[in-house]
């Protein structure tokens, strides 16, 4: 006969079970994503779960929750697991009710007064920064500046006396001329490097004609249509692409133009219409999944959902690239 102890523990799993059950019934999703590759939909998260059927690629879908590693989505009505890495454009339904699920959120940006410099955890050589360039901080705690750097999982920081900082404005209180966002990824500017000379000149060219370009409220944002075509005729020079992964192209160094500007998106009231990864790997200077590749046939667009028109601009000096969002003045 059982014992008590057992049959209570049996009842238990199965009360959680029913109520997981009701929970995920009444459940709605708040996130929509695009599948990016036919795969198995899975029961939970894990290799090792059920298969509750097939997705295929470019299936536009519900998501509930998106993971580190498993992003949970609705599959014919039921809730079912696939793998974050191959789930993208994961966006709000309602852009006003915050940023993308799994977004760091920054809260001011920097001007740094000197020269000054960071040690990455694990790094032999500290990386310098050159008074004049620009930070966009995650947080300021005793005394220091915290931001991302490249790929690293710890945030870097420097000294906050040797930063003039400015503070975001939520965009529900922004007035004309507001900052809203910034963001700040990182490059090399080695010489020795091969066709990095070509990738600092694509990088100041699409910099400089994406600066002062506004986005009317509702109007639709297309990179290409500022800084395309990717050609020699166009005043590109031949540099490395993927980030200096793979082979030299024309344009080289204007995907991370394009991911600075895409993380911006992310994380301030927006639609994507239209976005593509390098790869389901990313590249070296932004986590996995945070980057967006520009081409002949890719394109990053997303429209200003803002009730106002809004303004971007670039700086970048000695390897630190900010892209900067601001309410726009009314004419």
């Amino acid at each position: 006969m059982m014992g008590w102890k057992r049959l209570a523990a049996i009842l238990l799993v199965l009360l959680f079970c029913v109520q997981g059950a009701v929970a995920e019934e009444e459940e709605t999703a708040e996130f929509t994503g695009v599948i990016g590759k036919r795969m198995d939909v899975h029961q939970w998260g894990s290799e090792k779960s059920g298969i509750l059927g097939t997705i295929e690629a470019d299936t536009v879908v519900d998501v509930y929750n998106k993971g580190r590693t498993w992003t949970r989505i609705d599959f014919e009505g039921r809730q079912g697991y696939v793998l974050t890495k191959y789930v993208e454009r994961v966006q709000r339904k309602n852009p006003f009710d915050g940023p993308m699920p799994g977004v760091s959120e920054h809260i001011a940006v920097g001007c740094v007064l000197e020269d000054t410099s960071f040690l990455p955890e694990g790094y032999q050589y500290a990386v310098s920064l050159s008074a004049g360039s620009w930070l966009s901080i995650e947080e300021i705690r005793d005394g220091r500046a915290y931001f991302p750097y490249r790929r690293e999982p710890e945030n870097v920081s420097v000294s906050a006396q040797k930063l003039k900082i400015y503070d975001f404005v939520p965009w529900d209180e922004a007035q004309p001329g507001d900052l809203l966002y910034a963001f700040t990824t990182f490059y090399t500017t080695s010489l020795n490097k091969e066709g990095n000379s070509g990738r600092l000149y694509n990088i100041a060219l699409a910099t400089e004609r994406l600066t002062s370009i506004r986005v009317k409220e509702g109007a639709s944002f297309s990179f290409n249509a500022i800084c395309g075509p990717y050609t020699k005729e166009n005043g590109y020079r031949s540099a490395p692409i993927l980030s200096g992964e793979s082979s030299m192209g024309y344009g080289g160094g204007v995907c991370q133009v394009c991911s600075t500007l895409y993380n911006i998106v992310l994380r301030v009231p927006t639609f994507i219409e239209e976005m593509h990864w390098h790869s389901q790997g990313g590249v070296s200077y932004l986590p996995a999944g945070f980057d967006a590749t520009v081409g002949s046939e890719s394109d990053l667009v997303f429209r200003n959902v803002l009730p106002y028109d809004v303004r971007i601009e670039f700086e970048n000096l000695d390897g630190v690239m900010t892209a900067f969002l601001f309410r726009d003045y009314e004419e």
